[in-house]
């Protein structure tokens, strides 16, 4: 095998970065907008300077084969390419380009089975309603029809979005049906620090946290900040603070992980009581019964508030994901993987959703994760050092060979 090219996979990060890049130095791509559009581009021309065999499908994933000796099911691997916003340069494109990288240094080994590099479309849901969007195409988990009835903030239809791709040709179908795929790996930045902490090389993952998300909204009443007795105030963000602190308790005491990272609050004057908060909340666990428990926990903790503080609240369930077990041949695969390029690995639980959750539902999956710089991620601060990110390479060409044959 050939070693990995390192000054490629950093010049192709670097050439996407480009792609959405602030003034802050953190990276906007929206799902099927210009610059995810750019990126996509990028990418299949790298694709097809590698001879592989690129289609897009009816969704707006990209998927290029290499031919394997047999044209039974495909080993696929892979990642995204939009962003949240002033997101980072790592959290999806390593997945890809370091995809390419890893069929770089196997080079002229010739695999049983093909090799798919997929992009998956809509990872990081910042643009519709949801997200992991091409992967639950791929799966099945959601219909192709619901999909492309999306529609974002601005009133934009999925299905009339992906006109900015401008793919020529018929697509092929996104859903993918169990025996069609022998297994899916995914290389990702672990996006916390236990990795760097703990001085281990490869992470190995064994399970993908669920996800519950909950729209709420406290109405309280506006009024003049001055004139209006403390007794006298319904204030609908001092509501909504009490029921932040509430969910860091909660999460505190099940061992899971609770944020509140959006808040609206109007009418929004320096001298005006808050009249309404919109907030949106974001569950994480491991296990669908911890899941449950949290979720339980905040919507039972708004109705005391809500009486307590003399405001209405309205809530609805935005979006479930429920957690997903990796397969243990796929684990194994990169344990073995790890152990030939003389790497340390340990086996770990990811905190975020990825796409390897709903690729589950159809194959053995697992993720490579590499460590994070300061375990940060979502953010302009995002990095992991060179050697790093080779070193997840040269265990995704391991794996790859590994479950390929």
């Amino acid at each position: 095998m050939n070693p990995i090219n390192q000054r490629r996979l950093l010049d192709d990060l670097e050439a996407l970065s480009h792609f959405g890049r602030g003034a802050d130095g953190g990276i906007t791509r929206r799902a099927l907008s210009r610059e995810d559009a750019d990126a996509r581009k990028y990418v299949m021309t790298r694709m097809r300077a590698l001879g592989f065999d690129v289609k897009h499908d009816e969704v707006g994933n990209v998927r290029a084969r290499r031919a394997g000796r047999k044209a039974g099911p495909v080993v696929m691997t892979g990642s995204h390419l939009d962003t949240v916003p002033s997101g980072g340069t790592l959290d999806g494109p390593l997945g890809v380009v370091g995809a390419l990288a890893a069929i770089e240094m196997i080079g002229e080994v010739k695999t049983e089975r093909p090799i798919e590099v997929v992009v998956f479309v809509g990872e990081e849901g910042s643009r519709f309603r949801r997200g992991t969007i091409g992967s639950a195409a791929i799966s099945g988990h959601v219909s192709v029809s619901d999909i492309l009835k999306l529609v974002d903030p601005d009133g934009v239809v999925y299905g009339d979005a992906l006109a900015t791709y401008g793919d020529e040709g018929s697509p092929i179908p996104a859903k993918l049906a169990s025996e069609e795929v022998h297994a899916f790996v995914e290389l990702h930045v672990e996006q916390g620090g236990v990795l760097e902490t703990e001085k281990i090389a490869i992470g190995a993952v064994t399970a993908i946290a669920g996800l519950s998300q909950r729209q709420v909204s406290f109405l309280g009443e506006a009024n003049h900040a001055g004139a209006t007795p403390m007794d006298l105030r319904r204030d609908a963000l001092a509501a909504a603070a009490a029921w932040i602190l509430s969910i860091e308790k909660g999460a505190r005491e099940l061992g899971v992980v609770g944020t509140v990272g959006k808040l609206e609050v109007l009418p929004g004057g320096k001298n005006i009581i808050p009249g309404r908060v919109n907030a949106i909340c974001d569950l994480r666990a491991p296990q669908a019964e911890l899941l449950s428990a949290i979720d339980a926990f905040v919507v039972s903790s708004l109705h005391g508030i809500g009486d307590a503080r003399e405001v209405e609240i309205e809530q609805s369930l935005l979006q479930r994901v429920e957690p997903g077990l990796m397969d243990e041949r796929a684990i194994s695969a990169v344990e073995r993987a790890a152990a030939a390029a003389g790497l340390s690995c340990r086996r770990m639980t990811s905190g975020a959703i990825h796409d390897a959750l709903h690729m589950a539902e159809i194959c053995p999956s697992t993720m490579i994760f590499v460590p994070s710089r300061g375990g940060k991620s979502h953010c302009p601060d995002e990095d992991t050092a060179p050697e790093d990110l080779v070193n997840g390479c040269v265990t995704l060409a391991h794996t790859l060979i590994d479950l390929a044959g």
